[in-house]
């Protein structure tokens, strides 16, 4: 089901419905195997799309009510120098990045749909004024919020303003160990983060998550993560390794145990924002034969009409068998599956 939403003055033209409607019915009906059906089916098809795609109500609805994630990946900037990931070696410059407003839109137009927004990096915290209009924006639309953060940034103002919008915080950690900490994330930061967290963890109550990397490096290091979190009642998420363009660290996993993993990928229900505005279903968007280039980009056009687009309804229904590795991943893994 492609896109389904309230027509509003000034919103997509009647041109843009047609290519909506062909998008959607077109390979429909090549999908249906007998000749005798084709037009029974197709009308039922048609009659389908035309309630929702016309029905006025305030429900906009993408592979149904509240399905979506929206995705933020507010910077490829960091602070920290984690040898896992080269996200930090390529940060964007202040002219490549999308304006906060932008996206602000964004999250307006999809708000009916989403279940969470969340913001990740790079590091998020690197625009904290952001991050902070970001939460309160998805606190009045009421959509829940999580941010993803190494917590060098998070200070006392930033966790009480955070907890009045009611949201989670994520911070990442791989060892609770002096030693490895800094070796995991090249700063010497250990003794400046971990007092953080222990603030968090004061203010923020059980809206505090803590996620490690399991690799072959840091095995050892997060069963005692684990331990520690445990101890602290604070909940935990254990994501596997992937390739983020380095080859510093290994997979406990091979690629064909990942694949092998019966858990279905969730990532198809995506939103993903690079930080220029670029939207992809999933970051690993490119390694998928049919989506190479992005769907379009919310600088110049509306969130709506590129989710609503032919290519954005192909690249949704190839997804929906995709079986990479990358489904490992927190972003592609069904909600239940994380932090328990």
């Amino acid at each position: 089901m492609s896109l389904i939403y309230k027509l509003k003055t000034a919103q997509p033209t009647f041109l843009h419905g047609v290519h909506d409607y062909l998008g959607e019915i077109q390979p429909f009906a090549e999908r249906v195997g007998n000749p005798l059906l084709k037009v029974p089916m197709v009308a039922l098809k048609s009659l389908e799309w035309a309630i929702y795609r016309w029905h006025k109500t305030p429900i906009r609805r993408f592979y149904g009510v509240k399905g979506n994630e929206l995705i933020y990946m507010i910077t490829n900037a960091c602070n920290d120098r984690c040898p896992k990931c080269a996200i930090w070696e390529r940060p964007e410059s202040r002219a490549e990045r999308l304006s906060l407003e932008r996206f602000l839109v964004c999250l307006r137009r999809l708000h009916q749909n989403l279940y969470q927004v969340t913001l990740t990096g790079g590091e998020p915290l690197l625009f904290k004024k952001d991050v902070l209009a970001i939460a309160e924006e998805a606190h009045r639309l009421d959509v829940p919020m999580v941010t993803i953060t190494n917590g060098r940034f998070i200070d006392q103002e930033f966790l009480e303003t955070y907890k009045n919008f009611g949201h989670i915080l994520v911070i990442s950690v791989d060892s609770v160990q002096r030693d490895k900490w800094n070796e995991f994330r090249g700063r010497k930061n250990f003794d400046i983060v971990m007092p953080k967290i222990l603030l968090a963890r004061e203010i923020l109550g059980d809206r505090l998550r803590i996620q490690s990397v399991l690799s072959v490096e840091s095995e050892a290091e997060v069963e005692k993560v684990i331990e520690w979190c445990r101890e602290r009642r604070i909940q935990h998420n254990t994501q596997m390794y992937q390739d983020f363009g380095t080859t510093f660290w290994r997979s406990t996993a091979t690629p064909q145990q990942m694949v092998e993993d019966p858990t279905p990928c969730a990532a198809r229900k995506n939103i993903c924002v690079y930080p220029n505005g670029d939207i992809v279903k999933c970051f690993d968007h490119r390694r998928i034969p049919v989506a190479k280039t992005p769907l379009g980009n919310i600088a110049d056009q509306d969130i709506i009409e590129i989710l609503s687009s032919k290519r954005s309804v192909e690249v949704s229904r190839a997804m929906k068998t995709c079986n990479l590795p990358c489904k490992s991943m927190s972003c592609n893994k069904p909600q239940v599956e994380l932090f328990k």
